[in-house]
């Protein structure tokens, strides 16, 4: 009875030991891993960065940019306001008086707004409020804090 008891001892005493190596190790590990994923290296960075031009008519086009996040949600918000129709015509022809150029992490969409709505894939149409969003483009425009340059 005494050598079992003995054996059962020394087969805890290995169990705990293995056991706690186990832990050290998984610690270690787990130490080693966060201080990585911590490591302020530009490399580990996104940086989401966004832009809008606002391109106003008559001859010569004149354009304000900013890269003021609250000014581009703001034009999103008014391109999603559009009352389109689709139109029955490959092209249609009209000028427009506002045009907006997004840049939203590196990718560029162009906007043309009047009467006919162009979006960045070319398609158009009609616009039936397209008086009341270049109202309150221009007003924007009016207020951005920019110079005010040439178009190219």
């Amino acid at each position: 009875m005494i050598v079992e008891l003995v054996l059962l001892t020394k087969g805890d005493f290995n169990m705990k030991k293995f056991i706690s190596i186990i832990l050290t190790f998984v610690f270690v590990l787990l130490c080693g891993c966060s201080s990585d994923t911590n490591n302020d290296s530009s490399d580990a960075k996104t940086v989401f960065k966004q832009e809008v031009t606002i391109v106003k008519m008559p001859s010569p086009p004149k354009c304000k940019t900013t890269d003021d996040s609250s000014v581009v949600n703001e034009v999103l918000e008014l391109l999603n306001k559009l009352e389109k129709a689709p139109t029955n015509k490959d092209v249609i022809n009209g000028g427009w008086s506002t045009m907006i150029k997004l840049k939203i992490d590196g990718k560029e969409f162009n906007y043309t707004i009047g009467s006919v709505f162009t979006d960045s894939d070319g398609k158009q149409y009609n616009v039936t409020n397209h008086k009341e969003i270049e109202d309150e483009l221009t007003k924007i425009y009016n207020e951005l804090d920019v110079p005010e340059v040439n178009y190219p």
